[in-house]
């Protein structure tokens, strides 16, 4: 920015149309405002350049008076014609700043990205493979109608997913580990359950869950998420974006503990 405004400093400076003696006025008025002893150093196509007892100023030609308009060949087209340049100049610069603004900041968020995803594959959490993996995207919308055991409140927690059946013998076994992290990490994270199953069946589930489930009988979630085997959970960061899907077997007391720790620093 500094360097811009050297660059235009000099340009108008080298514009100046000097004379053989510098114009001292006693006063100068510009609309509202009035100078007093002036001393006119310039003049180029739209810009008068004078000291005051203000310090140094500049003014457009095309609020003078005819007379000094007239002094310092004001032409009010030539004058029209650099202002839209200068204009033209200014919106390409803004617009150059801009995109140089954005390409920053997509930099930086691309870095805490690889950093954060970084923290996961040493807690021996899964890295994507490909541009379709749900792995570093936003989570499927987690908003659900109806929910056993209460709506939790997932904003800003790290939450782990279960998407799990209550007439499945595989996910039957993790209910029990499940329970315990839900145990374990209360008031730091939220776990949830999410099945098409029938709130009855939710009820009177064996062993029975100990964390909210929500309902999604038409299947969306798991859609929206890839879900294509249970058990299955999906591990959702502070961000409410995928950090893990998959078996619940990896996400263990150890791995959250060390991620929980990671988030705090």
């Amino acid at each position: 920015m500094m360097y811009r405004l050297f660059i235009c400093a000099v340009g108008m400076m080298a514009a100046f149309t000097f004379r053989a003696g510098a114009l001292e006025l006693d006063y100068l008025t510009v609309g509202s405002i009035t100078y007093s002893n002036v001393t006119v150093f310039g003049a180029n196509t739209t810009d008068l350049f004078f000291a005051s007892d203000q310090g140094m100023s500049n003014v457009k030609l095309k609020y003078l008076s005819p007379e000094l308009q007239k002094k310092f060949n004001y032409n009010s087209n030539a004058a029209e014609k650099v202002e839209e340049q200068q204009l033209a100049a200014d919106k390409a610069y803004q617009a150059n700043l801009a995109a140089a603004l954005e390409a920053r900041v997509k930099e930086a968020a691309q870095e805490r990205e690889t950093q954060t995803q970084a923290v996961y594959s040493q807690a021996g959490l899964s890295d994507a493979v490909s541009d379709k993996s749900p792995l570093g995207q936003k989570a499927p919308d987690l908003t659900f109608t109806n929910w056993v055991g209460g709506q939790p409140d997932l904003q800003g927690k790290l939450t782990l997913v279960s998407v799990w059946s209550p007439k499945s013998a595989a996910c039957k076994k993790w209910i029990g580990p499940i329970n315990e992290l839900h145990r374990v990490f209360a008031g730091k994270m939220e776990v949830i359950g999410v099945t098409t199953a029938k709130e009855t069946d939710v009820a009177d589930a064996d062993p029975k869950i100990n964390f909210p489930c929500a309902l999604d009988p038409g299947g969306k979630f798991l859609l929206e998420a890839g879900v294509t085997s249970l058990p299955c959970v999906l591990l959702i960061d502070t961000n409410d974006v995928v950090r893990y899907l998959g078996h619940p077997a990896a996400v263990t007391t150890n791995t959250l503990q060390m991620l929980l720790k990671s988030s705090e620093q």
